[in-house]
């Protein structure tokens, strides 16, 4: 009896046991099933962002650079000969406009009145001897004929050709010092080589100038300014050949850097060669009668000189907002979703970035965003807010330093 009491109570423990086993795998399996269960998918969030449509343009750049106005011609004016200032013009005095042709100062030196009688006495006696020679070449010639002779005489002396030929150089050495003394004394007065602004003085009435080559003063020619700027190889090719640049009036815009005056000017010279130092090449630009401008455009005035250069095609004109910090512009996509391309600027100005797109987007019509941030993931969807003209110079203006 006791035994069989052992054999219920065991019974009983092992059917508990093996109902709590599965009691439990019951459990766990209603509650993995729950857990598989398909939720419902929350709808993806459009991020808004402002964003303008693009189109294909031709635009040109604007090349700026600064340079130094100087002269066509600059010459430091000197004596030719020595002397004595007797005479000194009202008008030889810094600031003063001359004319070409304009007696600035005389000097005196009577020598110079005795070197030129003396010289024209020696060709007065060297055209004497000239002509007495000539006469008595011609009656060798005649007394020789008369004779009989039939072949040349044995020497040129008989018919006093060389004679001849010596007395003509002496005439020649003659006449030249004559003109060379008449040069001299005409070099007494200091004339203006050309229409000149007077920058400097040197001389005063008496002063005795012993030598030649003394400086008397500086003069600027006033016909031309000139204006020498270099450019870089990049902004080279901005602009049209060097034909183009010399052969037409080529958009050029010359501005004080002082007061902003401006003035247009024309393109003078292509440089042809590569500074080695700077590596850079130049470019000359002129403007005529700068003094007689208004207002006066003066020697020494330090400009700033802009150029058109010449019109690209298949650009994007977007504002500098529109690229971003690692040079990538952001559009997007047909399906309305971030993507971007990296690219390097054409050319800049103070408002826009100009941008070749690449060659599979030339043809479409994309919107691009105003500014990117660099949050941003490519494949998020946007709810695109597209920006008018108005708000887009609007935006311009707000970035325009």
């Amino acid at each position: 009896m006791k035994r069989l009491s052992l054999w219920i109570t065991l019974i009983l423990a092992l059917v508990s046991v093996v109902g709590v086993y599965f009691y439990i795998t019951s459990a766990i399996e209603a509650q993995n099933n729950e857990v598989k269960k398909t939720r419902p998918e929350t709808p993806e969030q459009a991020l808004q962002i402002s964003v303008m449509n693009v189109e294909m343009g031709a635009y040109a750049a604007e090349i700026k650079a600064s340079g130094l106005v100087e002269p066509r011609y600059s010459l430091t004016l000197t004596n030719q000969v020595s002397g004595q200032v007797t005479q000194l013009s009202s008008q030889f005095e810094s600031g003063q406009v001359i004319k070409k042709g304009h007696v600035l100062a005389t000097l005196t030196n009577k020598e110079l009145n005795s070197e030129v009688a003396s010289a024209r006495n020696t060709l007065a006696s060297a055209e004497l001897a000239l002509k007495e020679e000539q006469r008595q070449g011609e009656q060798a010639r005649a007394e020789w004929e008369a004779s009989g002779f039939d072949e040349a005489p044995d020497s040129d002396l008989v018919l006093r050709e060389p004679q001849l030929a010596a007395a003509q150089a002496e005439f020649d050495s003659a006449k030249a010092e004559l003109e060379s003394a008449q040069n001299d004394l005409k070099n007494v007065k200091l004339i203006a080589p050309f229409d000149a602004l007077v920058v400097e003085r040197l001389i005063t009435p008496g002063s005795y100038l012993r030598s030649t080559g003394s400086d008397i003063g500086t003069l600027y020619s006033t016909d031309r300014a000139e204006i020498q700027i270099d450019l870089s190889s990049s902004d080279w090719l901005k602009l049209p050949d060097t034909n183009i640049l010399l052969s037409s009036d080529w958009p050029v815009t010359i501005q004080s850097i002082e007061d902003g005056a401006t003035w247009q000017g024309k393109i003078l010279h292509v440089g042809l060669h590569i500074d080695e130092t700077t590596r850079m090449r130049s470019l000359t630009i002129g403007l005529d009668q700068p003094l007689a401008q208004s207002p006066q455009l003066i020697p020494g005035a330090f400009v700033s000189v802009s150029l058109k250069g010449k019109e690209l095609n298949n650009l994007w004109r977007l504002p500098n907002t529109a690229l971003s910090q690692k040079s990538e512009i952001w559009f997007l996509d047909k399906d309305n979703r971030l993507d971007t391309f990296a690219t390097t600027p054409r050319f800049v100005d103070s408002n826009y970035v100009y941008i070749q797109a690449p060659e599979d987007m030339k043809d479409g019509n994309y919107q691009v965003l105003m500014q990117p941030y660099n949050s941003y993931i490519k494949g998020t969807l946007v709810d695109p807010i597209i920006v008018s003209n108005q708000e887009k110079q609007s935006t311009v203006k707000g970035n325009n330093p």
